[in-house]
């Protein structure tokens, strides 16, 4: 009996050369019969065995079969075609969440901020410190998740008023309050040097030939959180760069015509308006352009204007449809670096990875007032009561600093002539003799996370002054922490409504 005919196999090789040869139409018919599945095909391999396995001599990998698994005969399974046709533009309409003042409530700084630095992030940051301290020196820093809060809150704030060096914020003819009534110098130091983001010791060799392994779960926890952003219609992606211009790093590259151009490259994905969605730390590509699209093609085709260097005008070029759309919306990394380079204090390290770990808490910090934004313009909020990035980063490092804490001045040297305590410092030139130093401009617009934390608001009395909260009455009763005047008679309880909205 003669063996039934099975139909040809086609290496990948193959289909591709008749694709490129232009052969629009390849078909394949599968055989009337299925009688032995003993059957040998000696154009293309060797004998295949009665299960039906591929020969040695010929890979798996390296043939299509295309032998129907029954003998009925339909259309869908008769063979592939390989056919032409014209691309057709599928729906583009944007199916994304409409965001309506109806489900927006306004959330404080502080809360914006935690969306992308969560809680658990500074926990895990403060363990891994401690853990790391003990292992390098022998004795742990003993830090806790507020006090890597507080130090947060001074970078942020030295970002704001910046100076030469982190030192200068102590020094005498140079201190800022701010920032040196945090914490001492030296423990602050000591934090710096001490920052870690993972457990060496649990850490296998595998992980270790990540580049970025000591900054990997950091970034991955911090990546993570960008994703859960409700993104806009309109996203881009493009290069982005850290400054650094150390020597003691692998992944450092130089991209001529950046405004910085040595630093580590983060390819980011963002909004028209900057917000960062994703992000991954890149040290290598090629210099093909490559556009990818799920909407726009080729067509139509534009006529645009470009110059020529070599004949010194301009002529007319054609342009992909698909450029056109790219260009018109490709601008939000460029505006996500201008807002990271303002307000950024440049902190210096003997570890690389630093440099990333601070770009991080910056682009959270946008990522924070992006966000803060786009609710204030859902709630038709006028630019006037909506913060700006100034505002909205003072008022954050307050909440880092303020919440949950008691601020305390930090023990120093003996103090020159003039200076003393905040408590018994006197006014300037012109006020009362010994009278109380008045309550600080800063304190107008507290952050409702500082007020309502109920931790270390106690009455003190100090100078007569007018109300914080109801401007009407005039109180000489002054909250320790917020250092603002607050009522307190029998008639009239501010100091309890101003702690309670």
């Amino acid at each position: 009996m003669q063996p039934a005919r099975r139909e040809p196999r086609y290496s990948v090789r193959d289909v591709i050369e008749m694709v490129q040869n232009g052969e629009s139409e390849v078909e394949m018919e599968s055989s009337d019969t299925d009688e032995s599945d003993e059957d040998s095909d000696e154009d293309f391999c060797k004998e295949v065995d009665k299960e039906n396995q591929p020969p040695m001599d010929c890979p798996a990998d390296n043939y299509v079969d295309t032998e129907p698994k029954t003998n009925k005969h339909t259309m869908s399974r008769d063979g592939y075609r390989w056919l032409k046709k014209d691309f057709i533009s599928p729906n583009t309409d944007f199916s994304g969440l409409d965001i309506t003042a109806d489900d927006i409530s306004l959330h404080t700084p502080l809360e914006y901020f935690q969306k992308f630095v969560s809680e658990d992030m500074v926990e895990a940051l403060a363990q891994n410190t401690n853990d790391y301290s003990f292992q390098e020196r022998g004795t742990s820093v003993n830090t806790t998740a507020k006090e890597i809060e507080k130090m947060l809150g001074m970078y942020l704030k030295m970002g704001l008023v910046q100076m030469a060096g982190t030192r200068m914020y102590w020094e005498t003819e140079t201190r800022y309050s701010p920032v040196a009534d945090v914490m001492p110098r030296n423990r602050f130091q000591s934090l710096l040097t001490s920052l870690h983001f993972v457990n060496n010791m649990t850490v296998s060799e595998t992980e270790k030939k990540d580049k970025l392994w000591k900054l990997r779960l950091w970034l991955d926890s911090f990546r993570e959180k960008c994703l859960q952003v409700v993104p806009e219609e309109h996203n881009s992606v493009d290069e982005m760069m850290i400054p650094f211009k150390g020597k003691f790093s692998s992944i450092k590259q130089y991209m001529r015509g950046k405004p910085n151009p040595w630093g580590f490259k983060v390819w980011v994905r963002t909004g028209i308006s900057g917000m960062m969605c994703d992000f991954d730390v890149k040290w290598y590509d090629s210099r093909a352009v490559t556009l990818v699209s799920s909407f726009a093609g080729p067509e139509p085709v534009q006529k645009i204007q470009r110059w020529d260097k070599a004949n010194r005008t301009y002529v007319e070029v054609e342009r992909p449809y698909i450029v056109g759309a790219y260009n018109k919306y490709m601008g939000g990394v460029d505006l996500l670096d201008s807002f990271a380079a303002k307000y950024k204090f440049p902190i210096k390290s003997r570890r690389w990875y630093m440099y990333i770990f601070w770009h991080t808490i910056i682009l959270a910090v946008v990522n924070a007032w992006l966000l803060y934004k786009r609710d204030c313009k859902a709630l038709k909020m006028s630019s006037k009561e909506t913060m700006n990035r100034r505002q909205f980063q003072a008022q954050l490092a307050s909440s880092l600093i303020l919440v949950n804490s008691t601020l305390q001045t930090p023990k120093r040297g003996r103090p020159s002539s003039g200076e003393g305590s905040p408590e018994t410092q006197t006014v300037t030139s012109g006020s009362p003799l010994n009278a109380q130093k008045r309550p600080s401009k800063r304190c107008a617009h507290l952050p409702l996370d500082v007020r309502n934390d109920l931790v270390a608001h106690f009455p003190r009395k100090t100078g007569r002054g007018r109300c914080r909260h109801c401007n009407k009455g005039y109180t000489n009763t002054q909250c320790r922490k917020c250092d603002v005047r607050l009522c307190f008679t029998d008639h009239r309880d501010c100091f309890w409504d101003f702690h309670h909205q």
